[in-house]
This record gives structure tokens, sequence and C-alpha cells, in this order.
């Protein structure tokens, strides 16, 4: 049978430039796509669950939108690129090796198993969930965008603040996404329309920053610890925000330190409760010794355990304290 048109993507947009079949399945942790960043928002969705179980992403093209798909048949995993008609074809080519990076299928996952056999807990995660797989983001800008806005406010504002950028000076490209801002996008909008989506002003300094440097940086992908270098020269950018950024695009070792919660979560998990600090916590300090034997993927190790919290196979560490109220630098 014929794949089904996505009526909901516009019709200038709604021919296929680009097909592949990975009949391998080669993706993510358990489900194909869970690895994936989704967003969840009426409005500013950059990446998506499309009706029928597909996921959906747009991103600019030479002549409009682009809206890469990927879904499961009775065959594998199905990728494809909506687009205009008149889309060059080596730019469609472009897209859709993006596309397959983003689901996971061109990441290298050999001898991860090994790795982490040793360690009873790692071994029993990787035993029912299998590798992760990392998505990567096809921008530097986007990731260095999220990871910036992210900075030092809770998940749900994160996410907020996220879609409310893609849709004040992103592109609509029809289906309920917008595409991520280009570099020249986010560098002319000054801070106090970012500060609109609740943006901070650090934040919005790395943003700008970013999308100079944007060309620079991307030279640089695949090359992490020059990345890193480049990423923490610019203002407002420290070792949180270019480990966030790194991981993004597909850096297997990268760890967040200075995180709020994974110190905890990754030392109860990989050794118990009771922590490396003086009043019983663990620090990053502690983390990073537990995590000293993956050189090289602790940044995967990290996504095995974070996968499997969500499938309830590991317990959640206990509260220490209330849950923080929301900040209030949206509203200044």
């Amino acid at each position: 049978m014929p794949p089904q048109t996505p009526t909901d993507i516009p019709s200038a947009a709604r021919a296929p430039v680009q097909r592949l079949l990975a009949a391998d399945r080669r993706c993510n942790v358990g489900d194909p796509t869970a690895g994936v960043l989704l967003d969840r928002a009426r409005r500013g969705a950059v990446a998506a669950r499309a009706p029928g179980g597909a996921v959906r992403r747009a991103e600019p093209g030479p002549c409009g939108p682009l809206v890469y798909e990927a879904r499961l048949d009775v065959n594998g995993l199905v990728l494809e690129v909506w687009g205009a008609p008149a889309t060059p074809r080596a730019a469609a080519a472009r897209a859709l090796a993006a596309a397959a990076a983003w689901v996971g299928l061109d990441d290298r996952v050999e001898g991860f198993g090994d790795l982490v056999g040793a360690h009873p807990v790692l071994r029993a995660l990787h035993r029912r969930l299998g590798t992760p797989r990392l998505s990567r983001l096809p921008r530097v800008g986007e990731a260095v965008g999220r990871a910036a806005i992210a900075q030092l406010v809770q998940t749900v504002e994160a996410c907020r603040s996220t879609a409310q950028v893609a849709a004040l000076i992103g592109e609509p490209a029809g289906g309920g996404l917008w595409t991520w801002p280009t570099a020249k996008r986010v560098g002319s909008t000054p801070a106090w329309e970012l500060r609109r989506c609740g943006v901070s002003l650090r934040g919005a300094q790395a943003l700008h920053a970013a999308s100079t440097a944007e060309a620079r940086l991307s030279a640089a992908r695949g090359h992490w610890g020059v990345l890193d270098r480049r990423l923490r020269t610019l203002p407002g950018v420290g070792p949180w925000t270019s480990a966030e950024t790194r991981l993004a695009l597909g850096d297997p070792d990268a760890v967040s330190v200075g995180d709020y919660h994974l110190p905890t979560l990754i030392g109860t998990v990989l050794s118990g409760p009771a922590g490396d600090g003086a009043d019983g916590a663990w620090t990053d300090a502690g983390m990073l010794a537990l995590l000293a034997p993956y050189q090289g993927q602790r940044g995967r190790v990290i996504r095995l355990v974070i996968a499997g919290l969500t499938a309830g196979l590991v317990r959640r560490p206990a509260r220490r304290a209330p849950r923080a109220a929301l900040s209030r630098h949206r509203y200044w």
C-alpha cells in the first residue's frame, strides 16, 4: 500500500521529495522513536508525534520549509522528507541524511553492552532496553539555543520558552510545526523580544553569540573537544550548556556537570542513596567518579539510566525538599 499523504501539511509542501526504507529498524531505546526529542506544545513545536505514531520535524529548506517524517510499517522504519516539488535534489538528499541522523540511524553503538556488562543495574537495563541510540539535531544553532533557554529553569519553563521562541521567529511549516529560527533571525531579534518568551538576559546573550558563531561551531561538529572549547568561549555558555549542546548533537561522552538532579539520579542508581557529599548528597565529583569506567560513553550511560527511570525499571531518588516554585525571571 502506498504511503498516505499527510494532509495536514500545506499543499505547497505535500510532496515526498526523498524516501528511505531502513528495514533493520535501528533507532533509539525500546520504541524506534523513544530517544528523539519531541516538543509538547500547542504552538511552536519543532518536532512532534503525528497521528498514527509517526514523528515529524520541520526544517528550513531552499524552497520553503521541509518536513521530516519517520514511521514504522510492515517492512521496517520509513523516513520521508516532504517539501516543495521545486526543492533541488541535492538539498533533498542532505535533508534525508539529516533525518536519518535525527532518528539515530547514524549512531555507532558497537561494544556498549560489553562496556556496561560488569555493573548489575546497567547490565539489567541494557538487557531490557537495548543500547540507547543518540538523536542528532540537524543544526548546531538549535542545540545551543535549546540548552541556553533551559539554563537555571525547570523543564516545564524551558519547554514553554522554546516553543514560544520557535513560534515568534521561526517559520510555520504546517501540521502544527514550526522551524527553529535560522541564525540570521536569532541574531536580528533583540533581547527584549526574547524576554517576552521567558528567555533570561544570559540566555539571550548566549543565543545571539551562538548565532554569530554558528558557522565556526558547525565546523567543529563531531570534534567534541574542539566544539566544547569553542562553545565555552561564548558569553552565557558554561560546562552544563556545552554538554547539553554536544549531547543533542550526538556526543556519547557528554556529561552535564552542574545539573540539579543528575548527580543524585546517577549516584543512587549506580551506587546507592548515600552520597559522597558532607550532607550525604551526591555531588558532581561523585557522579564523575562513578562514570569514570565508562569514559567515552558516559553520556550514553546516563541516557540508559534515564530510559530505565522512564520505563519504571529503576527507582526514582527520594525528594530532599519540596518542589521548587517556578522562576520569576519570565516576568521581569
